[in-house]
């Protein structure tokens, strides 16, 4: 039995032809089931109500082992391991799970096609709802599993962010479960449990039985099929007879179906939805009166070399307030409207004039059901950095008084604009991209406390105020006199909100950043110490927010203001009345939706049409009547591309301190209109030329405005004298230090990076840009800019959705941009080209990571050819596909090499090709053989011993059905993206510009397909020879491969980029044997201080025996009886032997020569040791 339940769920225009529906099914999993007749991906979310404050002490990190190991390990119906895996990627789908501290999530999403009848995602669901039912724990899964935890965690500890939120956790109290640390490694999940006597194994099954139950399940299915249909997939898959049985061990528990009389109970329960609080229900009683945070250690500084960063935390402990939870809700969205506001008379306006931070940004965090936190982060500046008293004066003893609590009326006036804009932005919200990761949000949505969320705002995400509902009498504050009473009321509320949980006392602060000009340090009585998860540096402590130090900088005066939203506001969200009436017509069209005829997104698309064309500009259009994703939405990007100036670092580094002005100049004066909903974006070339780019999206009547306003702001920076040079100069400040952050990235992201920097002509490396920096100075920028605008320029004009403003847009930019000083000679625009490596190469590059990185990264380029060459690209777009199926089985899985593993296209401005790229501890030459042995598998055993059947059974069948629903895309969740320049994120953007959904996406793809002279629009790259791959044969696919791709090739072109860790593995392994070693101590009660054991450690430089006697001696000596103190450390060392993780290519000079033994590469590696001879050698074969 299903109980279907009536809710009128609140829907934006852009989703008003879903139909959705929220049910019960009889074993008491609550789901929510969504009906897209325009989608073209189906897609399934199920979260469990636990997490990892469930973990077990002794075995922390348990909770994301189950989640890594339920569907990689098979079940009852499914005994194959990989199962589940293999049906999503020989579809082209793609999966995830993540683990918080009291969810688990699984979800995962395929193209909408049919294998011989069958629906394949019919047969994924039931493989996805098989390992919630009778799931195998094997040892060998478990083993493997934990591993790959430990190679997440060690990307993890690179994140600054993890870090931050580490650190949060180490100021919590030490008795609730979010203190402790939850992502688990290698320690946790083998040492420790060996040190308690846990099995892990059984441990996992018991974990498994205690909490997945399908009482604590939600779960979201998404697709084209009617809610009938979806209705019938989930009895079917999720119904009381298939979820919630143990594993099939002694440990395993009977079917949870319900007996007769509570299948009856349910079925006569009356109670509305609004009555589930899964979450609270769950964890309520086992948190108790327990509360995150009540320990008076109150500060933290993390010792690092990266941008210092300040977080502010205020926790909100629903259990010490009278608010209700709705309120709560409410508050704190407002809250972090209030506070996040970074228009002229902010807070973040104030700190910014005061050259205090680069960045301000609001958010809420939940730490526990009844647990959240208000988080206030900033990215500071040097100055910032060493005055961290007076930017917390100025939020006390300044902003909260002045302008929170000294102007009531205002404040209600702000809370009603704020409302809204909230709603009119729910309303005109672009679709998202993923769409199981939209299911995730569901299902995990659907956890909450319904009562408070109220049920018709799942979709949302929070409650709406009251008066927002259809009914309410309540305007906008100069609605009338009754609207004004009543906002004045909520502001009321709000600043009483401020004063309980805003406040020194209940100040946490974490700081990251350089001990040694931190005064906050200095007031630490403490000692450092040294985490033993991330392993970082840091100090805590309780210090009086009252008494905090003085600081140097003296504090200019400000005038705090409200923002002023009317000349960006559309005529439509000037009223209340009228937006609650437009979200009504679009929640009932929703409701109405099954019963419509919807075409897929596909069928309505309309080609971009090339409507203006001069030697100096060129106007492109794109309508979309049919799809409501663009209602009352303009986008608009527009190139201005130098034909006088060439490209070179310095003026590529001109633009972007053009580009850094623009930004501290225009940034306050249009957050308005970002926070109704507007993006805007300044970009210099990904290319190297010199171009400046701009992508401005809203609604019509006020993108033409925001244009002016650009345009205006750069023809003023251009003018010889509008630049001072203490601009200039925090301008380029601020340009290097991005440089210094992109430096300290992960190493993956610097060797992709670096591939582009090798191989794309005008591709500036990042020393030769720093460089070029240091050299420009006032005159010559000053120089630069009068050239850019006054010599000949060409302008590409790209405009989407509603063209109501378009002639007026290009009307504007043509009189603006190009009627200034032209020359008669005719000047082409030179789009810069990619090196083609030669054939018959396999080149290497080295380079040194983040000192902060412990790890390692490869990218492993092969070229295929010349993108233009249709066959080439099919034949490498196959090969793509290829490597989804069987890259991270062979490498992740069953090699276990390293955590980050993906593979596929790589899109260059004229070539195109294959990389593997790969991120792990394992030293980067290891990790080259390993991708060689990997290519010499796929060669040799698997299309080797292939018969032409299984070829295009496996492979050629599935991608050819793929490419005719144009979902070879989807490949980009396990590739990464085939073309990265076109990912390049701009230098100046608004803060709103990640949210956005498939419009943004789809609209950037356009862009710069335009800016690069290609003009395939139908497909995201080039298109695919359908008639080729129809008569595709093995022996044909295989001479392209031993050609193009086989190590054993004499004509491959390849070349590595290697990213290495400066930390040494004798340094990183000392380290984490000293952390073990002082985890396992403290396990068995004894103590020694962090000094003496370090000097024990490395006094033994790794000889156990030494370092057995050398600690033996210490206990002795301080007073421990010998036979405990023996008998304990006995133990200590035991564990450790048995602990030891083998052997995974730390040793280049033992395990790489076994490796090399297998197989050899026909053409012998070379290593780049000069990368600018390199790129003037390329461009000299090139001519």
């Amino acid at each position: 039995m299903v109980r279907n339940f009536e809710v009128p769920f609140y829907t934006p225009i852009s989703c008003s032809d879903r139909s959705t529906k929220i049910c019960q099914l009889e074993n008491g999993v609550l789901a929510l089931l969504v009906s897209d007749p325009t989608d073209t991906l189906a897609s399934c979310s199920l979260t469990v109500a636990t997490g990892s404050h469930n973990d077990p002490s002794e075995i922390p990190g348990l909770a994301h082992l189950c989640e890594h190991v339920l569907v990689a390990s098979g079940s009852k119906k499914y005994p194959s391991g990989n199962h589940y895996h293999e049906l999503i990627a020989h579809n082209g789908g793609s999966h995830n799970a993540f683990t918080t501290g009291e969810n688990t999530t699984f979800y995962f999403e395929l193209p909408a096609i049919n294998d011989r009848d069958e629906l394949v995602f019919e047969k994924t669901l039931d493989a996805f709802a098989s390992s919630f039912n009778c799931p195998i724990f094997t040892d060998t899964v478990i083993n493997r599993e934990i591993y790959a935890i430990e190679s997440e965690h060690n990307v993890n500890k690179a994140s600054v962010n993890k870090q931050m939120y580490h650190a949060i956790r180490l100021l919590a109290n030490t008795r609730h479960p979010f203190s402790r640390f939850c992502t688990g490694n290698f320690e946790t999940l083998t040492s420790l449990p060996l040190l308690h006597k846990k099995s892990v194994k059984n441990s996992l099954a018991a974990y498994f039985k205690a909490f997945y139950r399908p009482s604590n399940m939600t779960i979201c299915i998404r697709s084209s099929h009617s809610l009938n249909a979806l209705t019938k997939l989930l009895v079917t898959h999720f119904g009381s007879d298939v979820v919630g049985e143990g594993p099939g061990s002694a440990l395993s528990r009977p079917s949870l179906r319900p007996s007769t009389s509570s299948r009856s109970k349910i079925s006569e329960n009356k109670c509305p939805v609004s009555n589930f609080k899964l979450a609270k229900k769950e964890w309520g009683p086992k948190y108790a009166d327990l509360n995150a945070f009540t320990s008076h250690t109150n500060v933290i500084v993390i010792n690092s070399t990266r941008s210092s960063i300040m977080r502010l935390v205020f926790p909100l402990c629903h259990k010490s307030t009278r608010l209700s939870a709705a309120a709560m809700m409410n508050l704190s969205r407002a809250w972090c409207n209030i506070f996040g506001e970074e228009s002229v008379g902010s807070l973040a306006d104030r700190l910014r004039t005061q050259n205090f931070i680069t960045s301000m940004t609001s958010s809420v965090s939940e730490f526990a059901t009844g647990e959240d936190g208000l988080i206030l982060e900033l990215g500071l500046t040097q100055l910032g950095w060493r005055n961290v008293a007076a930017v917390l004066k100025i939020l006390f003893d300044e902003y909260i008084p002045l302008f929170i609590h000294d102007r009531t009326e205002s404040l209600a006036k702000y809370l009603s604009d704020i409302n809204a804009i909230d709603l009119l932005k729910f309303l005109y919200q672009d679709t998202e991209i993923s769409p199981m990761e939209l299911c995730a949000e569901y299902s995990t949505r659907m956890l909450l406390n319904m009562e408070a969320l109220k049920p018709e705002c799942l979709l949302m995400g929070s409650p709406i105020l009251d008066c927002n509902r259809p009914e309410s009498p309540i305007e906008e504050f100069a609605g009338s006199a009754e609207s004004k009473t009543w906002w004045i009321g909520q502001a009321i509320m709000f600043q009483n909100f401020i004063s309980e949980f805003v406040n020194r006392q209940n100040l946490r602060l974490a700081l990251l950043g350089d001990y040694s000009t931190s005064s906050f340090v200095n007031l630490m009585s403490s000692f450092g110490q040294t985490d033993p998860y991330f392993e970082f540096e840091y100090y805590k402590a309780s210090i009086d927010m009252f008494d905090v130090p003085n600081f140097d900088a003296p504090l200019r005066t400000y005038d705090y203001d409200m923002p002023r939203y009317g000349k960006f506001l559309p005529s439509a969200g000037r009223s209340l009345n009228l937006i609650k009436t437009a979200l009504e017509a679009s929640s009932t069209r929703a409701q109405d939706a099954s019963l419509s005829l919807v075409a897929q997104r596909g069928l309505i698309q309309t080609a971009p049409r090339l409507v203006r064309k001069s030697s100096t500009c060129e106007m492109w259009v794109k309508e979309e009547d049919l799809d409501l994703s663009f209602r009352s939405k303009t986008m608009t990007s527009f190139e201005i591309i130098s034909k006088a100036i060439p490209g070179s670092p310095s003026n590529t580094m001109h633009l972007e301190i053009l580009g850094q002005l623009m930004a501290a100049s225009l940034s306050a004066e249009l957050y308005p209109a970002e926070k109704i909903g507007y993006t805007y974006e300044v970009f210099s070339s990904t290319k190297g030329d010199v171009r400046l780019g701009f992508t401005v999206t809203g609604f019509p009547e006020g993108v033409l405005t925001l244009i002016i306003m650009i345009i205006g702001r750069l023809t003023t920076m251009t003018k010889l004298e509008a630049v001072s040079r203490t601009m200039f100069r925090q301008a380029r400040v601020a340009v290097r230090t991005r440089y210094e952050d992109a430096s300290s990235e992960n190493c993956a992201a610097l060797a992709t990076l670096g591939l582009l920097i090798m191989l794309e002509e005008c591709m500036w490396s990042v020393e030769d840009r720093v460089e070029a920096l240091e050299e420009i100075d006032i005159d010559s920028f000053r120089a630069f800019c009068n050239r850019f605008l006054s010599q000949p320029i060409y302008l590409n004009l790209f405009i989407q959705g509603d063209l109501v403003s378009a002639d007026s847009i290009y009307d504007f930019l043509a009189s603006e941009l190009t009627t200034q000083s032209q020359n008669g000679s005719e000047c082409f625009v030179k789009e810069p080209v990619a090196r083609p490596l030669v054939p018959g190469t396999n080149y290497f590059i080295r380079h040194e990571g983040s000192s902060q990185d412990p790890n390692n990264s490869i990218v492993y380029f092969i070229q295929t050819g010349d993108r233009e060459d249709t066959r080439i690209f099919t034949l490498t777009s196959l090969t793509e596909y290829i490597f989804s199926v069987t890259l991270v089985p062979d490498l992740r899985i069953k090699k276990q090499i390293g955590y980050a593993i993906f593979g596929g296209l790589r899109l260059l401005s004229t070539t195109v090709g294959i990389h593997i790229t790969c991120m792990s501890v394992s030293p980067s030459k290891y990790l080259e053989v390993q991708i060689n042995e990997y290519l010499s598998y796929m060669e040799l055993q698997l299309l080797g011993t292939m018969t032409e059947d299984d070829f295009r059974k496996l492979y050629v069948n599935k991608f050819e059905m793929m490419c005719k629903r144009n979902t070879g895309n989807e490949l980009q969740t396990t590739a990464g993206p085939a073309d990265v320049m076109g990912q390049i994120e701009a230098n100046v953007r608004s803060g709103n510009v990640s949210e956005q959904g498939y419009c943004m996406r789809m609209h950037k793809r356009i862009r710069q397909q335009i800016s690069a002279r290609r003009y395939n629009f139908d497909v995201d790259s080039e298109p695919i020879d359908a008639n080729m791959l129809k008569t595709l044969t093995l022996k044909q696919y295989m001479s392209f491969f031993r050609e193009k791709i086989s190590i054993y090739s004499h004509r491959r072109s390849k070349l590595s980029i290697m990213v290495e860790s400066p930390m040494s593995v004798e340094k990183i392994s000392q380290k984490r044997l000293f952390l073990q070693i002082e985890t396992y101590l403290k396990v068995k009660g004894l103590r020694i201080s962090k000094p003496e054991l370090e000097k024990i450690v490395q006094a033994s430089h790794g000889n156990q025996q030494r370092l057995l006697k050398d600690l033996l001696k210490h206990f002795i000596s301080n007073g421990e009886t010998l036979k405990v103190c023996s008998l304990a450390l006995k133990e200590v060392f035991k564990t450790l032997l048995s602990s030891v993780k083998p052997n995974t290519g730390a040793s280049e000079s033992s395990s790489l020569h076994e490796m090399n033994r297998k197989v050899s590469t026909a053409i012998p590696p070379v290593q780049i040791t000069d990368l600018n001879t390199f790129r003037r050698s390329t461009v000299t074969h090139t001519r």
